[in-house]
């Protein structure tokens, strides 16, 4: 794992250790400490109060006391999946790994690194399949 600054609305930048071997399409899964796991809640729950639920996934921690030791439990809500079909998938429950960090919205989310002076390195487009082309039909 390496230390690394990532983005994935080019906008918000945070700090994480990233293994280079899981990619995805160029895309890197971040894992967070906890600290900075609120900061993305705090930024999260502020865009989605301006925005909408309905246009961005919130993150929240909830922290408490278990047996005397601070804990938390970090939760990933996708609001648009709670209308539709995928309503069970709406709320994910991030799990630490064995370092206390967090992987919040993995490869879903597009995060990509950036690079020293904190400009985007942007994966290379995937090659798509051409476009299938139709004649056009007379109405």
């Amino acid at each position: 794992m390496i230390e690394v600054m990532v983005c994935a609305n080019d906008r918000d930048r945070y700090p994480a250790w990233i293994d280079p071997a899981d990619t995805q399409d160029g895309y890197v899964r971040p894992w967070f400490d906890l600290d900075t796991v609120q900061r993305i809640a705090d930024d999260t729950q502020a865009e989605a109060a301006e925005h909408g639920h309905g246009s961005v996934d919130t993150v929240h921690v909830l922290a408490g006391q278990l047996d005397g030791a601070g804990c938390a439990v970090v939760l990933n809500i996708c609001w648009m999946f709670l209308g539709g079909e995928k309503r069970q998938e709406a709320v994910e429950v991030c799990q630490p790994n064995a370092a206390g960090r967090y992987a919040i919205g993995g490869f879903d989310w597009c995060w990509y690194l950036l690079d020293e002076r904190l400009n985007p390195v942007i994966p290379p487009q995937m090659k798509r399949q051409p476009l299938l082309r139709f004649p056009r039909q007379r109405y």
